[in-house]
């Protein structure tokens, strides 16, 4: 079936329920290699601490990423603001955290772009950003990445997101 015939067969709200679940799993996803650099770190004490993927972290493929995730927060926050009153009754709530989600990712995105910044003028992977100045970097990635997933999850299963169905090509 081409793509065309399923997103005319998929209602929009459930195309965002699914884009929804899509950026809960992605973030689940990328949390366990957050992590794995915690428990390679400060567990088992290899530094540096690569994670699962070692062979994807590279600075320019954290803020590509990171790129992506805010984008498609964004687009959940704006989905929220035209679905959210037919998912959930506490959806000004749970708006306010996805407000606060992507102000805080547009934050670590910030982040990213000085990392990036440091690593094209260096030419050095690892690069301290900003906060790995002050704060050791896999904390504050392992903390940032928790606290840009936390409320995707909350307002996920809040609004019963979780019981839908599967979107289903009619």
């Amino acid at each position: 079936m081409s793509a065309a015939v399923l997103r005319r067969s998929i209602s929009p709200l459930d195309q965002y329920v699914y884009l929804f679940a899509l950026t809960v799993l992605i973030q689940a996803l990328h949390m366990v290699e957050h992590v794995a650099q915690v428990i390679q770190k400060f567990v088992l004490h290899i530094v540096p601490a690569h994670g699962l993927i070692g062979a994807l972290d590279l600075e320019q493929v954290h803020f590509a990423f990171n790129v992506l995730y805010l984008v498609t927060l964004a687009v959940v926050m704006v989905g929220w603001f035209h679905f959210g009153s037919q998912l959930c009754s506490r959806h000004k709530a749970l708006a306010a955290l996805l407000i606060g989600t992507v102000a805080l990712q547009s934050h670590h995105m910030v982040e990213h772009s000085v990392k990036l910044a440091q690593f094209l003028a260096t030419g050095m992977q690892g690069t301290p950003g900003i906060a790995g100045m002050h704060i050791d970097g896999v904390i504050f990635h392992a903390l940032m990445n928790t606290a840009v997933f936390v409320p995707i999850v909350v307002v996920f299963f809040c609004a019963g997101l979780h019981t839908k169905p599967i979107p289903r090509a009619s």
